[in-house]
């Protein structure tokens, strides 16, 4: 029974003695963002990592609200591998946040505002300015006796011979 204790125990320790790997940890502090790791870092490709009191295990990627964004290398502490991390921070600070809610304001509030604007139209289309008379105003008589239309006299053919007929000459 000890002979298989000891026998797991050193199946475990010959396990972990293979297992070098490097962590890198990204936190943000205040309104900066840092790597941490437990083994060198190197920049591959994007934002330049500012060394923390010139300690190479941790970097300095500097503000957030900069968009901090690249790979970042950490080489195992045997040398034979490395591991990489990429980085894409992105802070959105103009946008809003559409869920079920917003997007249900955002449709009552332009039913409401579509409404409005149709009723302002109706008001203001519907009454015309200045002073309005009646309707009976409309179908007055301009003739005598109710006639609509005056009646066409007798043909004459001098220029101007119906002009004055039924004036009263001013003496």
């Amino acid at each position: 029974m000890e002979h298989g204790r000891f026998l797991a125990f050193l199946l475990v320790a010959s396990i972990l003695s293979q297992v070098n790997s490097c962590l890198i940890n990204v936190e943000e502090i205040e309104d900066k963002v840092f790597l941490i790791s437990n083994t060198t870092l190197r920049t591959i490709k994007g934002t330049k990592i500012s060394l923390k009191n010139d300690n190479v295990n941790n970097g300095d990627l500097g503000r957030w609200t900069l968009d901090p964004q690249g790979m970042y290398e950490c080489n195992k502490t045997d040398g034979k591998g490395s591991s990489t991390l990429q980085i894409y921070f992105r802070m959105c600070q103009n946008c809003v946040e559409l869920d079920s809610a917003t997007l249900a304001g955002l449709v009552v509030s332009d039913i409401i505002a579509t409404l409005l604007l149709a009723l302002g139209v109706y008001c203001f289309a519907g009454h015309e300015t200045g002073r309005r008379v009646s309707s009976a105003a409309d179908t007055q008589g301009l003739m005598k006796n109710d006639q609509l239309y005056q009646p066409l006299g007798d043909r004459k053919n001098d220029q101007y011979s119906s002009l004055g007929e039924n004036w009263q000459q001013k003496k």
